[in-house]
């Protein structure tokens, strides 16, 4: 069996390399799409791809953020190119738990033909919110009860065999022009799990929550909904917040639901469930992680693209474009 993880990543150079060495020793290929890194995350990519691990990076400088379409896409590639049986939809912060790779196996060949899967979802927070680099601490204590009730998919290749397409999030596989959801089985979370820990430090936060909501404007994306968690973050910190440690693990704890869903933080049990990363890191120490820094390069980016419309349109357009935003 053949199994391929696909993942979508931009300026995750805290993690980027646990997440690959982690991951490559569970699965037999990752296929990342480097979308416009500028951390220091496509260096450590390259590096990583030296050493003769079997990655395969391509690179996306469109700001936009879009990842249903990109990571349909990378799936159908890994079906194709790759040869895989199953795919493994993930992002960057999450880490595969399984009890081995036998196990994860069986329970795959048990998934019905032409389903796919959903693993369980398991929000991990950090002992402390500093920016050091990515290690155990970051993997130890997850949440009793997730709230949030959502899964992570693994794609089978009923994905070649029916239309259909992966939602924002990678928590579904939807078909047929309306986007019904599929039917997707559920393997036992101590065969195969996610692990996920998006909040790690606040420099880490703050810049993910800035570049990340801003890309999610530019993608004119319809459904507020999905960007909403990011945005009710985004406005806090343009009215001067500074995340302190209580409101990290506040957000980390909640991570995803909204704010008025929230509970607080003594109110949230954490049980002990480490996982094990596979091998130290050696590279993601460097790199520029600083939010400001951050946020002025995806500026200049976004000036670039805006430049080379107005160099590229027609003198009409170019003009009606200039005379609209006076």
């Amino acid at each position: 069996m053949r199994l391929v993880g696909v993942t979508m990543v931009r300026n995750e150079i805290d993690v980027i390399e646990a997440f690959v060495r982690h991951n490559l020793s569970i699965l037999d290929a990752l296929s990342i799409v480097d979308h416009g890194s500028f951390d220091g995350t496509s260096e450590i990519l390259e590096k990583l791809r030296a050493e003769g691990l079997p990655l395969r990076i391509t690179r996306d400088s469109n700001p936009a953020y879009l990842q249903s379409e990109t990571m349909t896409s990378l799936a159908h590639e890994a079906f194709g190119r790759e040869g895989a049986d199953f795919v493994f939809a993930l992002d960057a912060d999450e880490f595969l738990k399984v009890e081995s790779r036998d196990v994860l196996e069986r329970t795959l060949a048990e998934v019905p033909r032409g389903m796919h899967a959903l693993m369980h979802w398991l929000t991990y927070v950090p002992d402390a919110f500093d920016d050091d680099a990515f290690g155990p601490g970051h993997l130890w204590w997850r949440l009793k009860t997730e709230r949030l009730g959502l899964g992570k998919v693994i794609i089978s290749r009923a994905l070649v065999d029916h239309p259909a397409h992966v939602v924002m999030g990678n928590h579904a596989v939807l078909s047929g022009p309306e986007g019904d959801i599929q039917q997707h089985a559920r393997p036992r979370p101590d065969a195969v799990a996610l692990a996920h820990c998006p909040v790690r430090s606040r420099r880490q936060l703050e810049s993910k929550i800035i570049v990340g909501y801003l890309a999610k404007l530019r993608s004119k994306l319809t459904d507020r909904r999905l960007a909403r968690h990011w945005r009710q973050l985004y406005e806090e910190l343009r009215a001067g917040a500074i995340f302190g440690e209580h409101r990290l693990r506040e957000i980390a704890s909640n991570y995803g639901l909204p704010q008025e869903n929230w509970r607080p933080v003594d109110e949230i049990e954490l049980v002990e469930d480490p996982v094990r990363l596979a091998a130290e890191q050696r590279y993601s120490g460097e790199g520029a992680r600083d939010p400001l820094y951050l946020l002025l390069r995806f500026t200049e980016i976004l000036v670039d693209e805006e430049r080379a419309y107005l160099a590229d349109a027609p003198e009409s357009d170019a003009l009606a474009v200039q005379y609209v935003r006076l």
